[in-house]
């Protein structure tokens, strides 16, 4: 399908490089079809680094298939399992050429004007970082779109997403969402006892950073799997949960950011009050 161009105005016209990074593991399900997603954005200025974690399936042979039909992607090859997507994705940023940086993870998919929205509306608007709304779909097809529990879509639309404290209220940035200025992004946690929910430190890292300037974008420009296969499960997760309040305290602490504890305390009351709600209904 013929795509239409990007036309690009005034701060826009550069189009700058994005980093795309992607790690995998076992993905040779869903690596073609997001691999494709960004084949097919309209912003077309990318470079894609995919970073492999000692796959033990046929995910490398199906990248590099597209490696050779595409000389903007390259595949990096771990010697080590790490175990988790943030030594994978560190790897990326060490490599990256980009201005900005975007991150993919390998079962999710992206709109095709994913790139062109968020990129035109950090250049217009001088953002630093942005991420995006999301649709859900669930492991047999990216077409089938799942709507999440009421009580769960009613806290996502009363939630702020402006700051550091709408973060550690109850974290709303995914990461195959996320796009950074490189002038703002920092490494991923690789505290393998945060695997899982690594990037929710490193939102809150960069949040914190004196002069970023973030902008939550309401369009839903990705779609995010909630996969049972997944490492995270994608789903209401308790041990998932406890790593993440784990990891915001830990953030809270490291940083002494004492004053952010009463929106900790706001975030539990919320999480346990959602779970006895679906206790009920069920």
């Amino acid at each position: 399908m013929k795509k239409n161009k990007i036309l690009l105005t005034g701060k826009e016209e550069a189009q700058p490089l994005v980093t795309v990074i992607t790690p995998i593991f076992n993905a040779q399900n869903f690596i073609a079809e997001t691999i494709e997603s960004v084949i097919d954005q309209t912003y077309q200025n990318w470079e894609m680094i995919i970073v492999d974690d000692c796959s033990t399936d046929n995910s490398r042979d199906i990248v590099k298939k597209y490696e050779v039909k595409d000389s903007r992607i390259k595949l990096i090859e771990l010697e080590v399992n790490f175990g988790g997507p943030a030594r994978p994705r560190n790897v990326g940023l060490d490599i990256s050429k980009g201005d900005y940086l975007a991150f993919l993870d390998a079962d999710d998919v992206w709109l095709e004007n994913k790139l062109q929205v968020q990129i035109s509306e950090m250049l217009v608007n001088n953002l630093d970082f942005t991420s995006t709304d999301s649709k859900f779909i669930d492991d047999n097809s990216i077409d089938t779109i799942i709507n999440k529990h009421k009580i769960v879509i009613f806290f996502k639309k009363i939630k702020r997403k402006a700051t550091l404290s709408d973060v550690i209220k109850g974290n709303f940035i995914r990461a195959s969402s996320a796009i950074v200025s490189k002038n703002f992004i920092a490494k991923f946690d690789e505290n393998k006892d945060f695997i899982g929910v690594e990037d929710v430190y490193l939102w809150m890292k960069i949040l914190n950073e004196k002069n970023v300037r973030y902008k939550y974008i309401t369009d839903k420009l990705i779609k995010y799997r909630v996969s049972s296969t997944s490492l995270s499960e994608r789903g209401a997760n308790q041990k998932q949960a406890i790593k993440a309040n784990l990891c915001i305290l830990k953030f809270i602490l490291d940083n002494q950011k004492f004053e952010y504890i009463k929106y900790f305390y706001i975030r539990i009351i919320k999480l346990a009050f959602i779970y006895f709600i679906k206790k009920i209904i069920k």
